[in-house]
């Protein structure tokens, strides 16, 4: 077997270096592209954004457990035959679990539980889709794609270069979001506070309003918006 690259050694000693400080990477709420080619990485990035589309008008109209049902296990066989990890769906769906268990609650409590199901099932075939698209999607092409979408928009005087920024932005800004929440939870629990909200959200928030100012500060100084 042949010797790893310099940079596949250096990753490797920088991951442990990082286990032995203690240092955590940050959680990524959708998982990191898997770079593992397969059939979905072929599809062009347009239509799977159409595909996601077509979805969520469907959940959106039909308003059916069976269709939403249906939908979250066709993505997920899927998913699966195009031989993505397990794990790389098990903490999304983990989150969708929590969100559906709260809505389904309030449904039993003040409506009905099938309506609870049919929200359920909406839920977790939008994240599917979402998932299959961030697994198989690089950040650069999923941009390209949204330029093209807005380009139309150059006749209006609408630079979609600019709405392109802007969406990369935001996609970096969940991932990044989604990780000061997590850390300041580990926080708190290091303290002995995992009961008090205010220990969990009060750092996250200043940590967010700092990373904007930061953001915003960068985009300034490098002349890259008015």
């Amino acid at each position: 077997m042949s010797e790893p690259g310099p940079n596949r050694t250096m990753r490797t000693l920088r991951r442990r270096a990082g286990r032995r400080a203690g240092i955590r990477p940050r959680p990524q709420l959708f998982g990191r592209v898997v770079r593992r080619p397969t059939w979905l990485h072929r599809v062009p990035t347009g239509w799977k954004l159409a595909v996601i589309a077509v979805i969520g008008l469907v959940a959106l109209i039909y308003r059916d457990g069976i269709v939403n049902w249906s939908i979250f296990a066709v993505l997920t066989v899927l998913g699966f035959s195009a031989r993505l990890p397990l794990r790389r769906f098990l903490i999304p769906w983990a989150y969708a679990a929590v969100l559906v268990a709260i809505v389904m609650g309030l449904q039993y409590l003040f409506g009905t539980l099938e309506a609870g199901l049919t929200v359920a099932g909406t839920v977790f075939a939008c994240v599917q889709a979402a998932l299959l698209l961030t697994l198989t999607t690089t950040v650069g092409q999923l941009l390209d794609a949204f330029a093209v979408i807005v380009s139309p928009l150059r006749r209006l005087g609408v630079d979609p270069e600019i709405i392109a920024l802007t969406a990369s932005l935001m996609v970096r800004a969940i991932s990044h979001l989604s990780g000061l929440l997590a850390e300041a939870d580990r926080a708190a629990r290091a303290r002995g506070l995992d009961t008090s909200l205010k220990a969990r959200v009060v750092p996250a928030i200043l940590r967010s309003v700092k990373y904007a100012q930061d953001t915003g500060r960068a985009l300034d100084a490098r002349g890259i918006v008015d």
